[in-house]
């Protein structure tokens, strides 16, 4: 086992001590030891290591030692919220299993809000100028993609070729998509797509290497649900289910219901209607029917009383399917269904955190924290 020797000097203030009066301390440590406490700390202070030395640096910046770090992390999902008013503000909640307001922690202002789902600790955010922003919230790094995309944003890693991949989209008949590498060569490269569309929804999620986003089908003209395979830079389309659209205005968003795609309508009464991917190639749809108990009881005391709409954000580790206001109520809270015990429970969050009148929040789960050096993952 590979083992390394730090020395370090004391100091007095901002100057050394005398050449005599300086003790070497001297700590050898096998370098698998020193990478295992390393995964243990926060994203923030491994990043921070980073200038100690080149040997520090190696480590941290390494490929493998990222691997473990998000391992790790995965284990330990989060709840990221972001509220926007001036600024975005992000909250990221530690515990899915016992939610509360003590465990928000670290808010980070950002000039812009997110417009992509994060993936593996990263994501995508547009600032007021309109530019794209890659950024890690863990570390608070956020560093500009190169030229002014418009449209949809779609964000994603491919773990076969381990990159991440930004995918731009159309929004209009023009139909347009580009793709930018992270690391890579630094530009916008324009790709074919064989199946004429544009985006409808830009909340789209990445699972096992391919991007899945709402559409409309101009060949077809009809809403369909769209996968964009990141290591062959391939489109395909799914056919929806009868009655179901995905419009930008629209009551069905995509998300993850117990690791396979779903859409889910709105509701304002605690009745929720899914519809489960359950298999891509053969394009089979289940419906799932969902009612949680105890609703007026759970949301009635909110300031918009029983009108307020709910969005089903997924499912997280646990199994529970999580809830949250579609418009933030002045005291944002989320409702977490157990269906297998068939109970609900209430969280509020925010309580006692200064947050301006928001005009927009999003919740994103399985959230994960991540150390990544961002410089030298986009290669800058």
């Amino acid at each position: 086992m590979k083992r390394v020797t730090t020395t370090r000097k004391l100091t007095t203030g901002n100057k050394s001590m005398k050449r005599d009066d300086v003790k070497d301390y001297s700590l050898s440590l096998p370098v698998d030891l020193i990478i295992q406490i390393l995964t243990k700390l926060p994203p923030r202070s491994v990043s921070k290591l980073i200038c100690l030395s080149k040997f520090w640096s190696s480590i941290i910046q390494g490929k493998h030692f990222a691997h473990l770090y998000i391992t790790r992390s995965s284990t330990r999902p989060l709840l990221l919220f972001q509220f926007f008013c001036r600024a975005t503000q992000f909250y990221r909640c530690s515990s899915q299993e016992n939610p509360s307001s003590d465990h928000i922690i670290n808010p980070k202002n950002i000039p812009g809000h997110i417009i992509s789902t994060p993936f593996r600790g990263l994501i995508c955010v547009r600032d007021y100028d309109n530019k794209l922003l890659v950024g890690n919230p863990s570390t608070g790094q956020f560093l500009a993609l190169p030229g002014g995309q418009t449209g949809s944003i779609l964000f994603g890693y491919d773990p076969v070729t381990d990159l991440y991949k930004v995918l731009s989209t159309s929004t209009r008949k023009d139909v347009q998509h580009r793709v930018f590498t992270l690391g890579a060569q630094q530009a916008w490269r324009s790709i074919h797509c064989k199946y004429p569309h544009y985006c409808t929804r830009s909340q789209g999620i990445c699972k096992n290497g391919v991007v899945y986003y709402g559409a409309y089908s101009l060949d077809d003209e009809r809403f369909v649900l769209v996968c964009f395979d990141l290591r062959f830079e391939e489109f395909s389309l799914i056919t929806l289910p009868e009655g179901v659209q995905i419009k930008r205005d629209d009551d069905f968003e995509i998300v993850n219901y117990n690791g396979k795609i779903a859409l889910v309508d709105d509701s304002t009464n605690g009745k929720f209607d899914l519809w489960v991917l359950m298999d891509v190639n053969k394009q089979e749809w289940t419906n799932i029917s969902v009612l949680v108990p105890c609703w007026e009881e759970l949301v009635g005391n909110t300031v918009f009383g029983n009108n307020l709409k709910f969005c089903c954000r997924g499912t997280i580790s646990t199994g529970e399917l999580i809830f949250g206001p579609c418009f933030y109520p002045y005291r944002y809270f989320i409702v977490c269904y157990d269906p297998k015990e068939d109970k609900a429970r209430r969280y509020d969050f925010l309580e006692n955190c200064s947050v301006e009148f928001i005009t927009r929040k999003t919740i994103f789960l399985d959230h994960v924290e991540s150390p990544m050096f961002l410089p030298r993952c986009l290669s800058v």
